[in-house]
C-alpha cells in the first residue's frame, strides 16, 4: 500500500506531494514530480510533471541539482538522461497510480490517497473522523449505522466483526496484564462477566450463557439473597439448556500448601499437601452444586428457567483458581493433575489456563473475524 497527498491548487488542479522515485542510490536519486488536473479528464490527459535529479545535501536531506537552460545548449551540444529496464518500470508503474488517483478528479484541499497493489483507491480524508464524530454526537449514529446496513451489508457486517475483534484484543491484553497483578476476587468476577465470550469456547468448547452473576443458591429464588452465593450461574447452550455453576478465585489463590517461609509443603516424596484455599473452593463448589440441585425445583425458579428451556440436573461446577507456574517440579504438577483428574465435580481450570483459551479464541483463524480487505472503500 503507497499514500499519497493531494493539495489543490486551482478548481482544476492539484499537486501531489509525494515524488514518484524512478531511481535512488545512497547520495543521488531521479524523481517524478507530479501535477493533476480535471481540465482534459475526458481525454485521460490528466497527468503532467517534471524529472528532477536530486543529492544528498550535509543534513542528509535531498536537494535539487540546478539546472539546465535547455535553450542556451550549442550545437552538437545536449543532455541525455537513460533509463534502464528496472528504472523505467519504477516510472510506468508510478504513472499508473498517478492516472488512477486523478480520475477521482480534483477535490478542495488536501486529499489523502492510498493505492493497493493492484492499483485499487481509497479516498480518505482527513477529517473523516472529525466528520463520524459529529454525526455521532448529534444523534445520526443509528441512522448512519442503518444506510450501512442497507447500502453495504456485508461491509456493515465486517465493521461490526472487526469491532468485536478489536475489542477481544483489548480485553485479552487486559488479561495479560492483570495476570501480574494482585487483583481480588470483585476484579476477576466483574472481567469474565463483562467477557462472557473466554467461557463461550474456553470450556471444552462447550458454549456458555451466564443467567446471572452473584447468584443466590440457596435462596427463595435464584436472583434473591442468601447465604450460599457463588460468582456465576451460567448454562449451556443448545435447544435444551443445562445449568452449570462457576466460582471464581485470582490468581494468586495458592494451590499447593506451604510452610511458614512460604515454601511448598511436602507430604511426603512425590507427593505435595493442597492448599486449604484449594480444597476450600473444591468443597464449596460441592455443596453449591448440591444446593442447587434442591433449590432449582423450587416452583419460582423451575418456572422461571423452565420458560428459559434452562434445566438442572447434576449440575457442573468450574472452578477457576490459581496459576501453573507455581507447579515448577514434576512431582508437583503430578499431584495437582492427578487431583483435578480424578475429581468428579467441579471441573478445575487454572487462570493462565483460561487465559490460553481465551488466546485461542481471538488468535485462532476458525473463530477469527474477518479483516476489512484492503481495497474496501468506505461509503462515508
Amino acid at each position: 500500500m503507497e499514500k499519497f497527498t493531494v493539495k489543490s491548487t486551482s478548481l482544476y488542479s492539484a499537486h501531489v506531494n509525494e515524488p514518484i522515485v524512478i531511481e535512488e542510490k545512497t547520495y543521488t536519486r531521479r524523481i517524478f514530480i507530479a501535477d493533476i488536473n480535471d481540465v482534459k479528464i475526458k481525454s485521460k490527459e490528466t497527468v503532467s510533471g517534471t524529472i528532477i535529479h536530486q543529492r544528498k545535501n550535509k543534513n542528509d536531506e535531498w536537494e535539487d541539482i540546478e539546472s539546465i537552460n535547455l535553450a542556451k545548449l550549442k550545437g552538437g551540444e545536449g543532455v541525455k538522461i537513460r533509463f534502464d529496464s528496472y528504472q523505467l518500470r519504477q516510472f510506468f508503474i508510478g504513472l499508473q497510480k498517478l492516472y488512477k488517483m486523478s480520475e477521482r478528479g480534483v477535490l478542495p484541499g488536501e486529499q489523502e490517497y492510498i493505492i493497493g497493489l493492484a492499483n485499487e483507491i481509497i479516498k480518505t480524508p482527513r477529517n473523516r473522523t472529525k466528520f463520524i464524530k459529529q454525526l455521532i454526537k448529534r444523534n445520526f449514529g443509528q441512522e448512519i449505522w442503518k444506510q450501512l446496513s442497507d447500502d453495504s451489508p456485508d461491509l456493515a457486517t465486517q465493521l461490526s466483526l472487526a469491532r468485536v475483534q478489536y475489542e477481544r484484543e483489548k480485553s485479552l491484553s487486559e488479561f495479560k496484564k492483570s495476570l501480574e497483578q494482585d487483583k481480588d476476587e470483585d476484579y476477576w468476577q466483574n472481567f469474565f462477566y463483562e467477557n462472557q465470550w473466554i467461557f463461550g469456547y474456553g470450556l471444552k468448547y462447550c458454549f456458555l450463557n451466564t443467567i446471572t452473576s452473584q447468584p443466590d443458591y440457596g435462596g427463595s429464588n435464584y436472583t434473591g439473597k442468601g447465604k450460599q452465593k457463588g460468582d456465576f450461574l451460567m448454562n449451556k447452550a443448545g435447544e435444551i439448556n443445562f445449568t452449570v455453576l462457576v466460582e471464581i478465585k485470582t490468581p494468586r489463590t495458592p494451590i499447593l500448601a506451604k510452610n511458614k517461609d512460604g515454601k511448598p509443603r511436602q507430604y511426603r516424596n512425590g507427593a505435595w499437601q493442597i492448599s486449604t484455599h484449594f480444597t476450600g473452593a473444591i468443597s464449596q463448589m460441592q455443596i453449591n452444586s448440591k444446593t442447587w440441585l434442591k433449590n432449582s425445583y423450587q416452583i419460582e425458579n423451575f418456572n422461571e428457567l423452565q420458560k428459559r428451556h434452562i434445566f438442572t440436573v447434576l449440575p457442573k461446577g468450574i472452578l477457576i483458581i490459581g496459576r501453573t507456574n507455581e507447579l515448577d517440579q514434576l512431582s508437583k504438577i503430578e499431584t495437582f493433575e492427578s487431583l483435578r483428574r480424578n475429581i468428579f465435580n467441579p471441573e478445575v481450570i487454572t487462570f493462565d489456563e483460561l487465559f490460553e483459551r481465551a488466546k485461542f479464541i481471538v488468535n485462532n483463524k476458525d473463530h477469527n473475524v474477518p479483516n476489512l480487505d484492503d481495497d474496501e472503500e468506505l461509503p462515508f
